[in-house]
């Protein structure tokens, strides 16, 4: 897909598209979640896209992520993680370290877990199945969400005018292959 067909979806399907991408995201379907708010930004920046209503449509997607997730983990609860925990090595003993560590530390995963990838996926899970309190996961749902949307779509909007437009595939291909690196080299670290 090239970066013009790109630039136009966005610019025709523009904002449902950032919902629904970072939706998924979010939820752990893959999606390029920093890079695409970068461009999202760049994007703004070369005005094919309006400021307020890109962020409030990247916000609510997150949040719609971050609710269904935590509503499923809600639901699905600790018997799943009982009957199919142990196909992902999570073991009893394992749940409860990770629930004891999410509720130490639940205010800097909520807020700041946005910023690592993985974590961003889980803690919403981990939230639901652990039966977070509601109210406050709402809070740092949308304090996060807020702080991490707006964060990368000015990173992208702030050097937008730096970056040509046909410069994005090789960027998105250099970020692409920096995490399979950094993927391949937790993997190859772990086992040694």
């Amino acid at each position: 897909m090239s970066l013009d067909t790109v630039i136009s979806y966005l610019q025709n399907y523009g904002h449902w598209i950032i919902l629904l991408v970072l939706f998924c995201g979010i939820t752990g379907i893959p999606a390029p979640e920093e890079s695409f708010l970068f461009l999202v930004g760049v994007l703004v920046a070369k005005g094919h896209l309006e400021f307020g209503t890109s962020f409030l449509y990247a916000f609510m997607g997150t949040v719609a992520g971050m609710f269904a997730s935590y509503w499923l983990g809600r639901k699905l609860g600790l018997p799943f993680i009982e009957r199919y925990g142990k196909f992902i090595k999570i073991t009893p003993d394992r749940w409860k370290a990770v629930e004891k560590r999410f509720h130490e530390h639940a205010l800097t995963t909520l807020l700041f877990g946005f910023y690592l990838p993985g974590l961003r996926q889980l803690a919403p899970y981990i939230a639901g199945i652990s039966t977070y309190s509601f109210l406050r996961y709402v809070l740092l749902s949308f304090l996060g969400s807020g702080m991490w949307t707006a964060a990368f779509i000015s990173i992208g909007y702030f050097f937008g005018d730096r970056v040509k437009l046909s410069y994005l595939p090789w960027i998105a291909a250099a970020a692409l292959l920096l995490f399979v690196l950094t993927v391949f080299r937790k993997k190859f670290t772990n086992k040694a």
